[in-house]
């Protein structure tokens, strides 16, 4: 249900640009601010799960979710909207804390490829089906649908985890929550991420008028971050468990996730506002040829997770890190004319093929790297962290894709020079998350 509702929010943005006459700059917080409620909720609601019961956390995120659906669809304004996706993402934080230790628990390391690349399978149902359904929704019905599309889908959803999900005994009953530490990375996460793309809300307007200000929010993360190790360290209940980052296995894949996920932000945020405004589709064909990325994923993700388990992850996270960033440079016209407004739709589908291709080859691989690198009573604390570097690149992605699109569109005046000079450095990124899983194998 939360990928469903990632897909469907994305192919609706220009829709709510022109609903609510604003712009690019202000509709994409209603994708960023979901994504950043997730990234500074997801650790502490893993360390919760770990200790209280994850199916208890599962369904009471399930819950949140869904009434965050219903308020979405009811919002007034750009600004309530934005807010009630804040609330929406601290039920999704509780669902993606719990997803790949509920399914690493349950199987062998010898089976754990297939498993989390099926895992990866259904959440591409979600991907698959969103910018289709949502397309369709938003022409038929209206904006307000695709939010409201989710709760039918919680009502089975709920019965589902009542029903199938096992209870985790609650472990530690003198259990104390770091609530230091939680608020310390919240508000570290929030200054990082203010300082590299501000919000336009009256407190950084203020910001703005002090030289260097961005420097200075920069420095006061950092000092933060050093203050929060502190505090961890000495932590008997930590939300971050800091050994984990010890364990080369562990922290690598987790840094070529986040690298990749930065980059192929930038596909899935611009390419929708391309197709519609230069190259004049519908939503509702926007949106089918969106599902190009996610039902690529859906086919190559489980047998790429099952060959893993045959062959070992290293070679198809590789593989899988530099097709992604030659998929990016030919779509940014590094090769050729790339994409532009003179393209056919089956030169489009072929070439998000090519970041489909290049997310399922990598996203099982890599998963299963990482589960495998911790032991049995951490999945959930490393689940969180998964979930944790995974949005904190789409948050950072999608913020530096849309300031570099704006900047050169702004520069330039013409739009597929932005989309292509904004792909071309993702393919960069992308570049950077291969050779880190390729430097993988010399540390373990």
């Amino acid at each position: 249900m939360a990928t469903l509702d990632s897909s469907i929010v994305n192919i609706g943005l220009p829709t709510l640009t022109k609903e609510f006459s604003t712009d690019l700059t202000a509709v994409k917080w209603v994708v960023v601010v979901y994504l950043l409620a997730i990234s500074c909720l997801i650790l502490p609601a893993g360390r919760i799960s770990d200790q209280m019961g994850r199916k208890k956390t599962f369904v009471l995120g399930f819950s949140i979710f869904a009434l965050g659906s219903l308020f979405c669809g009811l919002a007034p304004s750009i600004p309530s909207l934005i807010g009630f996706r804040m609330f929406q993402g601290i039920g999704a934080a509780l669902l993606m804390a719990n997803g790949p230790a509920v399914i690493t628990a349950a199987f062998p390391p010898s089976e754990r490829g297939g498993a989390l690349g099926t895992m990866s399978m259904v959440v591409s149902a979600g991907l698959v089906s969103g910018p289709s359904l949502g397309g369709f929704l938003i022409s038929q019905v209206g904006w307000r649908s695709i939010f409201l599309v989710n709760i039918p889908v919680a009502i089975l959803g709920l019965y589902l985890a009542g029903k199938n999900i096992e209870d985790t005994e609650a472990r530690r009953p003198q259990f104390k929550f770091d609530w230091a530490g939680a608020i310390l990375q919240a508000v570290i996460l929030l200054l990082f991420l203010a300082s590299l793309d501000p919000p336009h809300v009256e407190w950084v307007r203020t910001l703005e008028t002090f030289p260097y200000w961005r420097w200075m929010l920069s420095l006061v993360a950092l000092l933060l971050f050093v203050l929060f190790i502190r505090v961890e360290s000495r932590s008997a209940w930590p939300v971050m468990d800091l050994s984990l980052l010890r364990i080369p296995g562990f922290w690598m894949p987790n840094l070529a996730g986040f690298l990749t996920f930065i980059s192929y932000s930038a596909v899935s945020v611009l390419m929708p506002f391309y197709l519609e405004e230069e190259m004049l589709f519908t939503p509702s064909q926007a949106g089918f040829l969106m599902t190009a990325v996610p039902l690529t994923i859906f086919v190559v993700a489980p047998i790429s997770g099952r060959i893993s388990d045959r062959i070992g992850n290293y070679g198809l996270s590789v593989a899988g890190g530099v097709i992604g960033a030659v998929g990016l440079l030919a779509i940014g016209g590094f090769f050729g004319s790339g994409i532009s407004g003179e393209s056919s739709s089956l030169q489009v589908v072929a070439a998000l093929c090519s970041v489909g291709l290049a997310t399922g080859l990598f996203q099982s691989p890599n998963n299963t790297a990482i589960m495998n690198a911790v032991p049995p009573e951490k999945l959930g604390v490393a689940s969180a962290l998964l979930a944790t570097f995974r949005n904190l690149g789409l948050v950072l992605g999608t913020g530096m894709s849309t300031a570099l699109f704006s900047w050169r569109l702004g520069a330039h005046g013409n739009l597929t020079s932005a989309l292509h000079f904004t792909l071309m450095m993702a393919a960069a990124v992308a570049f950077v998350a291969a050779f880190v899983s390729f430097a993988r194998r010399s540390r373990g």
